[in-house]
C-alpha cells in the first residue's frame, strides 16, 4: 500500500481500493459461507471422506457462479467500477475465492503450515514483486500491472495448494456428489451468511460511502491507513486464531474443558499484547513512511489513521469471543450481533454525516465494532457465567 501511494495517483489507489471491496464482498456471494459447514466437517473428522467433501463443495460453488456473475456485471453497469477492470474483476474473484476456500480447507485439517504458504503466495510475495518492477521501470506503474501480478501470485498459491493435496492422500474422490451433504451445509451456511454479509458489508461500503459523500482521494487515504492497521489482523489470523480455533472447535467436540480454556487464554493474551506493541510502532513508523510517499493529502488526513486503527483494534478483540460462540455452535449470536453492527454503522454514517460530514464514516465504522464486541462478550459471558475464560455446557 505504502508503494502505491507513492507511485500511484491517489485516484488509481481510491480504484483499486473499491475493486478489493468488490472482491472480497462478492466472494461471500460465490462462496455461500459454506466453509462454516465443511470445518466443522473436517476438523478432528477422517480424512477418507474429505475429498468428496471437495468435490461436492466445488460443485455448489460452480452453480453458485453461473447466478452471481451476471448480476456482479451491475457494478460496472451502475459505474461504480470502470469498465476497463471488468476481466480482472473475474479473474481475480474466481482466483481469489479458490485460495480462500484452500486455506479454509488447510486450517481446518490442521495443516497450518500450507495454510500460511498459500496465504504468503496468494497476498504478500508478489507483492514484492511488483514493487521492485514499478521502482525499476516507470512503464509498469499503472494498476493494470498490480492486478497481473495479484493473479500471477493467486496461481502459484493454487499450484502449490494442488500438489499439497495430492500429497494429502484424501479419499472420497471417486465418490458421486453427496446433494443431501450440501443441502445440510448450505441450510446451516445462509443464516451465517448473512452474518457475514453484514460485517463485511461494513468494510465495503465505507470506500463506496467515501467515494460518494467525500472524494476518491479520501478514498485512497482511507485504503492506505486502513490497510496498514489491518496488518494487525492479518497477522492475527495467520498466527493465532487459525491454530486457535480448530483447537476450540475439537475441545468442544470432545468436551475438553481445559483444553477450550487453554485456548482461550492463548487467544486472549496474544491479541491483547500484539495489539499494544502492533500500536505502538505502526504510530511511531508510519509518519516517517508518509514523508517517503512524499504527499500532502496523506499528511493531511493523518487523523483518519486513529480512527481505523481504534477500529481494527477492537475488531480484533471481538474475534476472540466470536471463536468461541463458533465453536460451540451459538450462530444465533454471530449472525444477530453482526447485523446489529451493520445498521449500528449506517445509521451513525448518515446520522452524523450533516453535522461531521468528514468523520460520519469513520465515527460510524468504530461505533458499530464496539457494539459487535459488547454483543459477543456478554454471549460469551452467557454462555459460560462461571469465569471469563471459563467454560461450561448447558
Amino acid at each position: 500500500m505504502f508503494a502505491l501511494a507513492r507511485l500511484l495517483e491517489p485516484v488509481e489507489v481510491g480504484q483499486y481500493g473499491l475493486l478489493v471491496a468488490a472482491v472480497g464482498y462478492s466472494i461471500y456471494f460465490v462462496g455461500l459461507d459454506f466453509y462454516i459447514y465443511t470445518t466443522r466437517q473436517v476438523s478432528g473428522g477422517d480424512p477418507s471422506t474429505w475429498g468428496g467433501y471437495i468435490k461436492s463443495q466445488i460443485a455448489l460453488s460452480g452453480v453458485l457462479y453461473l447466478v452471481f456473475v451476471p448480476i456482479f456485471v451491475l457494478l460496472f453497469v451502475m459505474g461504480w467500477l470502470p469498465w476497463a477492470l471488468i476481466g480482472w474483476f473475474i479473474v481475480i474473484l474466481i482466483l481469489e475465492h479458490l485460495c480462500l476456500e484452500l486455506i479454509r480447507f488447510f486450517i481446518a485439517a490442521s495443516e497450518q503450515l500450507a495454510a500460511s504458504v498459500v496465504l504468503f503466495l496468494n497476498q504478500a510475495l508478489w507483492a514484492v514483486f511488483v514493487i521492485v518492477f514499478m521502482a525499476l521501470d516507470e512503464s509498469y506503474r499503472n494498476l493494470s500491472s498490480v492486478l497481473f501480478f495479484w493473479a500471477c501470485g493467486s496461481v502459484f498459491a493454487l499450484c502449490f495448494s494442488f500438489v499439497k493435496l495430492k500429497q494429502m492422500s484424501l479419499g472420497g474422490w471417486q465418490s458421486s456428489l453427496n446433494l443431501k451433504w450440501v443441502w445440510d451445509g448450505v441450510k446451516i451456511a445462509v443464516p451465517m451468511l448473512l452474518a457475514t454479509l453484514a460485517l463485511r458489508g461494513i468494510f465495503t461500503f465505507d470506500r463506496y460511502l467515501l467515494s460518494e459523500l467525500v472524494s476518491l482521494d479520501i478514498v485512497a487515504v482511507y485504503i492506505l491507513f486502513i490497510g496498514v492497521a489491518g496488518t494487525l489482523l492479518a497477522f492475527l489470523d495467520a498466527a493465532v486464531f487459525s491454530f486457535s480455533y480448530p483447537g476450540l472447535i475439537e475441545a468442544y467436540k470432545n468436551k475438553n474443558v481445559e483444553s477450550f480454556k487453554k485456548n482461550m487464554r492463548v487467544m486472549l493474551v496474544s491479541v491483547v499484547v500484539f495489539s499494544a506493541v502492533f500500536s505502538v510502532c505502526s504510530l511511531v513508523i508510519l509518519p516517517h513512511l508518509l514523508v517517503w510517499i512524499g504527499k500532502d493529502i496523506y499528511f493531511e488526513n493523518y487523523h483518519v489513521f486513529y480512527w481505523v486503527l481504534c477500529a481494527l483494534t477492537i475488531n480484533a478483540l471481538w474475534m476472540i469471543f466470536h471463536y468461541a460462540l463458533y465453536a460451540q455452535q451459538l450462530d444465533r449470536h454471530i449472525i444477530r450481533s453482526h447485523l446489529a453492527g451493520f445498521f449500528a454503522f449506517l445509521l451513525v454514517s448518515y446520522g452524523f454525516y450533516f453535522i461531521y460530514p468528514q468523520t460520519s464514516i469513520l465515527l460510524g465504522l468504530c461505533v458499530s465494532q464496539i457494539g459487535i464486541l459488547l454483543w459477543k462478550f456478554f454471549a460469551y459471558r452467557k454462555r459460560t457465567p462461571e469465569a471469563f475464560l471459563g467454560f461450561g455446557w448447558k
